[in-house]
């Protein structure tokens, strides 16, 4: 496997995001999230890093996160890191219902400018990671 799957993946993933904003806004989210982790894949792909070798945790997420948290030290980005952690908070207040008292869909419809916002940290993930 090629690196440029995880870019051909993270670019799918975007575009289905854009499509169901304005119908299912959480699962929007939720796709923008699954296309930040492709894009922190296809860089460490890039760079060589086996994120689950190199960060060993319980989970894959943890270790991805893991290696988002000193990537973003690297890199001297905050940003990279706060995007990211803030794009896997919405995904999860979406899949589980974490914090709200509604539907998902409804909660994001009213709240629209979460959707905005995540959109804008997986840009923010894709300016750092594919440049």
């Amino acid at each position: 496997m090629t690196c440029d799957y995880y870019l051909e993946q993270a670019r799918s993933n975007e575009q289905a995001a854009r499509s169901l904003e304005k119908t299912y806004p959480d699962w929007a989210i939720t796709i923008c999230f699954y296309a930040a982790l492709h894009w922190v894949e296809y860089y460490a792909c890039m760079t060589g890093c086996n994120i689950e070798q190199e960060y060993p945790c319980p989970s894959r997420h943890d270790s991805r996160k893991d290696y988002v948290r000193e990537l973003a030290n690297q890199l001297g980005n905050k940003s990279l890191r706060n995007a990211y952690i803030e794009l896997e908070r919405e995904s999860r207040k979406a899949r589980y219902l974490q914090d709200i008292t509604t539907s998902a869909k409804l909660y994001y419809t009213q709240n629209k400018l979460r959707v905005t916002q995540s959109f804008q940290n997986l840009q923010k993930i894709k300016q750092v990671l594919g440049s």
